[in-house]
């Protein structure tokens, strides 16, 4: 019986030098990772990506000409719906606007050049035990008192597309899936954030939506 565990698969995107060697130095020596390739632009990014598909995608926050978050929904736009690696943005500013905007645009979360190499092994490794590296402590009091830690992705995709006027029905057809599926995913967003009418979801997404990653798979905003 093999026993012998995954490795997680890492691509590497910046285009500064120095970082780069710093990376591969950090994570080359740890079981478990392997860098399969490292790139310095999102095109080039974009095709690794495609080729590889990596469990961990690591990104800097400014490229020479492109913003790091920037490239995550046209990582999502061109890969299939059930692929979900782990992506973080590499920044040496953790401010609450680096890390929303990360989270908006689908990152893992945001991970700062002035952690040390174990905690960010850890931070990439177990991103859900170790989201006080990623995700800062005021952002992450927020998600919770909101309720967004509660919902799964495809209710979060629900939500996005009631609030652009859709139907249950239109909502069925965009996600291929049945209306009674959609209902049943309505109830338990009305269950779970404690709401009895479509105002108070409406006016809970208005006020949440930073936190809330898109899903340009399914390509939502051009869904008529």
């Amino acid at each position: 019986m093999n026993t012998q565990k995954a490795l997680l698969k890492t691509i590497i995107c910046d285009d500064h030098p120095l970082v780069l060697e710093g990376l591969s130095a950090i994570l080359l020596p740890i079981k478990g990772f392997e860098i399969q390739t490292i790139v310095q632009n999102g095109a080039d990014l974009l095709q690794a990506i495609q080729l590889h598909h990596p469990d961990v995608i690591l990104i800097d926050a400014h490229l020479k000409n492109e913003i790091g978050f920037d490239l995550i929904p046209k990582i999502k736009e061109q890969t299939p719906t059930n692929y979900n690696p782990n992506i973080f943005i590499i920044t040496s500013y953790m401010d609450d606007y680096m890390v929303s905007k990360a989270l908006h645009s689908g990152a893992t979360g945001c991970i700062s050049k002035s952690i040390t190499g174990e905690e960010f092994i850890q931070a990439i490794k177990f991103p859900k035990l170790n989201s006080s590296l990623t995700i800062p402590s005021n952002i992450q009091t927020e998600i919770k008192r909101s309720g967004i830690a509660l919902l799964t992705q495809r209710e979060k995709d629900i939500i996005q597309l009631i609030t652009q006027g859709h139907s249950s029905k239109k909502i069925a057809e965009c996600l291929n899936i049945s209306t009674f599926t959609v209902e049943t995913h309505k109830k338990n967003i009305y269950r779970k954030l404690k709401f009895n009418s479509a105002t108070e979801l409406l006016a809970w997404y208005f006020a949440n939506k930073d936190f809330l990653p898109l899903n340009a798979n399914d390509n939502f905003d051009s869904y008529n």
